[in-house]
């Protein structure tokens, strides 16, 4: 197949915006921010490599609407103020001389339940009182009033956004973030109106966007969770149908949320390193660690997901069955036979990728001048924990040239892969890797119903670094 017959290189037209093509470089988390949320031109640089490896749509990581809603990463950027709006004009200036005709989103969320006091300054709040398993922070059910006024603060990030100059937003409406957490029995117990229809939120901020802003609207959501009491394919799949008739530009479909973080973003399971960086263990010292590394860990490790190559498409093709908005998958998507087939058999719309653009930031070129171009990225998920690290974001095994890459999928050596400053020999992690497997294997359908220095390297944050 060459490069004119493969169905990822046509246009995608969407309702307020025509995208490059079909592979979309997901919302990824670069710890490039400054502490107070500016972007920076780091993130420029970026962006722009990115955009001239032909990376023609972009989703920036996850923005903050308010100081409250913002994640514990120090490195994350806002959207939260208008001091905000010059800085993000400027990270876009070297991605349209890059490439004038690339498409960027400004992912928005607010993290709700899903973050701590002493990242925020502020008590953590969430749809209902209900903690994340992850976390353990208190929370404080919002207030109608609270809700509204949460509402407004979207909206108004958008209307940044637009002034900013970026084509589009992305509703952070996935893994268990405060959209997500009116819309998932698990957490949404409200006895008001906002627990009568959960979409309410949601819609409000939809509704919001498109009255006062000209831009492209594309929706985050988690196909399933973890919970029992949580989201399912079946609920979500109504959703979708409801959010049909918004005028929503496209749905990105992933899964899941923070109680369980690599069942979001499926490969290997690097705890040691983790539990090395992040801070919602070390807070507790060594003894805590290791109680957890030899007692909780084992128990916790039962409920993860097995990686699959385009693991969350089973559920993005039930979703797409139900509604007329273009879908698109984001995990486990590492090759050009594999987009073919999500778009030409599964009828999805496109596809999202996360860490194969942090391994090849010129991903899309080479898929250009090989439509069968295989990622050499292994799933191994350093790139994910690290994020917690005062690090920016980078993939973590070395040159992809040298791995390979176009065919058999490469598997990394234990010496293979080194933490920062310590040497391969030490690392002493616990990391697992997917097994290669045929692309057309029926078993990776993906489907699954719930619970049933500061400059990022060009080929170069837990699981905050996406879902891909």
């Amino acid at each position: 197949m060459t490069r004119a017959d493969h169905p990822a290189f046509r246009p995608l037209a969407l309702a307020r915006v025509t995208l490059p093509h079909r592979i979309v470089r997901a919302a990824t988390y670069d710890n490039l921010a400054t502490p107070d949320g500016r972007p920076t031109a780091d993130q420029g640089d970026l962006f722009a490599r990115l955009a001239a490896g032909g990376a023609g749509t972009i989703i920036t990581g996850f923005a903050y609407v308010s100081r409250q809603g913002r994640a514990m990463q120090a490195g994350q950027a806002g959207i939260d103020a208008d001091d905000k709006i010059e800085p993000w004009r400027r990270v876009l200036e070297p991605v349209r001389r890059a490439d004038p005709g690339a498409k960027v989103f400004l992912q928005i969320a607010h993290t709700g339940r899903q973050t701590i006091s002493r990242a925020t300054g502020r008590p953590v709040v969430g749809a209902g009182p209900v903690r994340c398993t992850y976390f353990l922070s208190p929370v404080r059910t919002l207030t109608e009033a609270e809700v509204r006024a949460k509402v407004e603060e979207f909206v108004r990030a958008a209307e940044r956004a637009q002034r900013a100059g970026f084509d589009g937003v992305q509703v952070h409406a996935a893994h268990g973030y405060l959209v997500h957490q009116f819309l998932s029995p698990h957490t949404n117990r409200r006895h008001d109106a906002y627990g009568a229809d959960p979409l309410r939120f949601l819609r409000e901020i939809v509704a919001g966007i498109r009255e006062r802003t000209s831009l492209a609207v594309l929706l985050k959501l988690s196909g399933a969770e973890d919970q029992p009491r949580g989201l399912t394919i079946d609920r979500v799949v109504g959703y979708a149908r409801a959010i049909d008739g918004w005028g929503v530009d496209a749905l990105e479909i992933s899964y899941g949320t923070m109680e369980i973080p690599f069942n979001i973003i499926r490969g290997g399971h690097p705890v040691d390193v983790a539990l090395r960086h992040n801070f919602l263990f070390t807070r507790f010292g060594a003894p805590f660690i290791r109680f957890f590394r030899q007692f909780v860990y084992p128990w916790y490790k039962r409920r993860f997901i097995a990686y699959a190559d385009l693991y969350n498409l089973g559920n993005a093709r039930r979703i797409k069955q139900a509604v007329r908005t273009p879908v698109l998958v984001t995990g486990g998507v590492r090759s050009g036979d594999q987009i073919r087939r999500v778009l030409e058999e599964d009828g999805l719309d496109g596809v999202t990728l996360c860490r194969p653009f942090i391994r090849e930031p010129d991903l899309v070129r080479r898929l250009q001048d090989d439509p069968r171009w295989r990622s050499s990225c292994v799933s191994c998920n350093l790139c994910t924990v690290l994020c917690d690290s005062p690090h920016p974001l980078r993939c973590w095994l070395g040159d992809p040239a040298a791995a390979g890459g176009g065919g058999d999928r490469p598997h990394a050596s234990r010496a293979a892969v080194a933490e920062p400053g310590e040497p391969p020999a030490n690392r002493g992690d616990a990391l697992t890797h997917p097994p290669a497997a045929s692309d057309d294997d029926p078993g990776h359908s993906g489907e699954h119903h719930g619970p049933s220095d500061r400059k990022a390297d060009g080929a170069r944050g837990g699981p905050a670094t996406c879902s891909s």
